[in-house]
């Protein structure tokens, strides 16, 4: 070809094509990569400080001024733990239904998270998922040491052979999963083949704490401590229960017990911080009520707040005074009345208290608690037959309320309505 002149471009016959350029293959391990990098919104977590407002349904001003006194140090030490894990992720999330995310409208995997996570209510408190190891020293509740140390001394009498303890592994496995409710079967289970199988009763309290059934995981706990009073798991996780029913000095004397049991326990020593705080406030808002009485002691609003301090503090004559007080200035508040009941069935007086309990419903006829204390109080009194109406009215009116832990909680009560009862 000499110099100016150009190839001619060659002809290819009538329907014949240019053959095409084979295309050059990535290899998967690259598309990864690249899918990665181009959708950073995969993995987006919020802030721990978000998903414990979510989570606790409250302002960000309550936030802060918790966190100023210390008080949600170690839930939201837990969140991140999660976050960091991948313990939280979408998988887990409420808005994740179907595998669909409700804000985004998109189907999405499992594994992703973004800034509108918020954990679905079996995985509030969930500890760890199948599989995981990592986690074992970082607990809401107090678990760690328990199987190996007691299982090991225990005869095969008392564990019932070989059948109750790999069932109480299974419910185990179960409650480590966040599969609460199926934890609580087998739980039952093995408790109904051995009533005193020590650790069943430890988790199955744990497990109804997780469920928000306060009063029925108190009753195990106190159960456990009759067969193993020296356990110091067991105080600490008595005086998170206690915690949540307001009961706060007895709950500092549980975690008091659970440390001189054994002084090295962060969950106990950060569960006697958080209620002194409380106890100290109550003390002071006392103090204030006494000096407002003494400018209007007629005053029904003041005596039925100081009656309610009084009773968080296990002050029950003062606090009985006090809603007494309360209830001469305005006799139609119906949670006077409630609280003047359980302030009575605790000292054993079960007549007055159902009278109380009845004034309360009368003012208030949906009053779901006033109906179930009152179930309690004829159980007491001889009466199932009362006590199981008066359960099952309670659990219909807390399932049409929308609070499915103590509806669930009540109708364990109809089915056996002198449970956990002395």
């Amino acid at each position: 070809m000499s110099r100016g002149t150009y190839p001619v471009k060659k002809k290819l016959p009538k329907n014949e094509k240019f053959p095409e350029k084979p295309i050059r293959k990535i290899p998967a391990r690259t598309m990864i990569c690249k899918k990665s990098t181009s959708n950073p919104s995969e993995w987006d977590p919020p802030a721990p400080s978000t998903v414990y407002i979510k989570i606790k349904n409250i302002p960000y001003e309550t936030f802060k001024a918790r966190l100023n006194e210390g008080l949600v140090t170690t839930e939201l030490d837990q969140i991140r733990y999660r976050l960091e894990r991948r313990i939280y992720c979408c998988e887990v999330c409420s808005k994740h239904v179907n595998g669909y995310c409700v804000i985004t409208n998109r189907k999405i995997e499992p594994g992703w998270i973004c800034k509108s996570f918020v954990p679905k209510e079996e995985f509030i408190y969930l500890d760890s998922r199948s599989g995981s190891e990592t986690s074992l020293d970082f607990r809401y509740l107090s678990e760690t040491g328990l199987r190996k140390s007691y299982l090991e001394d225990e005869s095969p009498e008392e564990n019932n052979l070989k059948s109750a303890g790999s069932l109480y592994e299974e419910g185990v496995t179960l409650y480590r999963q966040g599969r609460l409710r199926l934890a609580l079967e087998v739980f039952d289970t093995v408790l109904s083949e051995n009533p005193r199988h020590f650790p069943a009763l430890f988790y199955k309290g744990n497990t109804l704490l997780k469920l928000k059934r306060y009063e029925e995981a108190l009753e195990m706990f106190e159960s456990a401590s009759r067969i193993n009073p020296d356990h110091p798991g067991l105080w600490t996780n008595t005086g998170f229960a206690l915690v949540k029913l307001e009961h706060l000095r007895e709950a500092l004397e549980a975690f008091e017990r659970s440390i001189s049991l054994n002084p090295v326990q962060k969950n106990a020593w950060e569960g006697k911080e958080a209620v002194l705080v409380r106890v100290r406030k109550c003390e002071e808002k006392l103090k204030e009520l006494q000096r407002s009485l003494e400018m209007s002691p007629g005053d029904a609003g003041i005596w039925f707040e100081k009656g309610k301090l009084h009773l968080k503090l296990g002050e029950l004559e003062k606090s009985r005074e006090a809603f007494e007080k309360a209830l001469e200035e305005k006799s139609d508040n119906a949670e006077a009345w409630y609280l003047r009941g359980k302030v009575l069935f605790e000292t054993r007086s079960e007549k007055e208290a159902l009278h109380a309990f009845e004034m309360a419903i009368r003012k208030k006829p949906d009053f779901s608690e006033a109906w179930y204390e009152k179930g309690r109080v004829f159980w007491k009194l001889g009466n199932p037959k009362g006590a199981e109406n008066a359960f099952k009215i309670a659990a219909d009116l807390w399932e049409s309320k929308g609070f499915k832990a103590n509806a669930e909680a009540s109708r364990t009560r109809v089915k056996n309505p002198g449970s956990g009862e002395k």
